[in-house]
């Protein structure tokens, strides 16, 4: 028999009743690049060189999740309900302050805004 498993509160969903899937992408998201000459003819190998090295010490899931993620959530009646109320459930205490910042990296190549 198929059953389901509330991703809110764990409780076992038969495969017949009712449920709800959420689905979600989250992505770094940029502005347009712009490149002038100057970008075109700056060596950017010691700057991809340092990049490569700092993310060799990166578990490879925590840097492809920085960039793009996928969530599938099975949800059970009430769980749907509070997640319509509230989706952003932000847990300070799950954010780190230990991560590579791409986004400083690519304005120092001048590829990104700073307005």
């Amino acid at each position: 028999m198929v059953t389901y498993r509330c991703d809110g509160c764990g409780k076992e969903i038969p495969k017949d009743a009712l449920r709800y899937v959420v689905e979600m992408d989250v992505k770094a998201a940029y502005d347009m690049i712009e490149i002038g000459l100057a970008d075109l003819v700056r060596d950017h190998r010691a700057e991809m060189l340092a990049l490569i090295e700092r993310l060799k010490k990166r578990p490879i899931q925590e840097i492809e999740e920085s960039v793009y993620k996928h969530l599938h959530l099975d949800l059970c009646p009430a769980c749907q309900r509070a997640f319509i109320r509230d989706p952003l459930r932000f847990h300070p205490e799950q954010a780190g302050d230990d991560h590579i910042d791409i986004d400083a990296f690519l304005r120092s190549l001048g590829k990104g805004t700073d307005e």
